[in-house]
């Protein structure tokens, strides 16, 4: 079945722990049936009723993750997938690395701190799931299915990390670049960018937007200096 072929209400109805070991494909259909509190009862029998290995263990933790971000523990699913993702970089294991990068970002999604991240958070979950995918098509022995619902899921996070963006109207545009004009260019600011960049005075619109007051507090700026630096601010944005 190809990746645009699967409907969207269908996806959670695909397995993707099955890929492990049969018992958690069992366990991942009682999850998708919604029976949440039988599928956590099943995992916990299975995980104390035989050995399992390292990447059987990992993906039992995962899984568990899985069931609590359904449930809405998005805290606790976050602290399980944390630890996941660092075991499964540490075993080298290609699929789990991918299986992490996916239940631990959907905790950050349900925690709402996926679309209100920093610009550089996203910089670096966006690395995530950049990197998961091409992990993906360097695994051959997976079952399409399985690989089309991880593919499909990456693409979600990554189109909440990185949406299309509309073409932005000239005029706005030029309003941006312009607030974003280094303070360097301003005239006369020199040497002293240094300091006003120490001083959390970054660009022209930020230096047009403060009082001579303001100014004269930092090193190297006196009283006479400081209304010009500021009308020279103010001269280069209305250029």
């Amino acid at each position: 079945m190809l990746l645009t072929s699967i409907e969207e209400d269908n996806i959670e109805a695909k397995l993707m722990f099955g890929s492990y070991m049969k018992g958690l494909g069992q366990i991942e259909e009682l999850m998708n049936k919604g029976e949440l509190e039988n599928a956590m009862l099943e995992l916990n029998d299975l995980e104390q009723g035989i050995e399992l290995n390292e990447d059987e263990k990992l993906a039992c933790m995962l899984l568990n993750s899985h069931i609590l971000n359904k449930n809405g523990n998005f805290d606790k699913s976050l602290m399980l997938s944390k630890v996941a993702f660092r075991k499964s970089m540490e075993l080298n294991s290609p699929l789990l690395v991918v299986d992490s990068t996916v239940t631990l970002l959907e905790s950050v999604k349900g925690l709402g701190w996926l679309e209100e991240s920093s610009a550089k958070e996203k910089r670096e979950f966006l690395q995530m799931v950049r990197r998961s995918e091409d992990i993906l098509k360097t695994i051959k022995k997976i079952k399409k299915t399985e690989r089309d619902l991880r593919t499909f899921k990456l693409k979600e996070l990554k189109g909440i990390l990185s949406p299309i963006k509309a073409k932005m109207p000239v005029k706005v545009a030029m309003k941006v670049v312009k607030e974003r004009i280094p303070i360097e260019n301003v005239k006369g600011v020199g040497q002293k960018s240094q300091a006003l960049r120490d001083a959390g005075i970054n660009t022209a619109e930020e230096l047009a937007n403060t009082s001579p007051a303001e100014l004269v507090k930092i090193k190297g700026i006196g009283a006479a200096t400081a209304p010009k630096l500021i009308e020279n601010a103010k001269t280069l944005l209305k250029s």
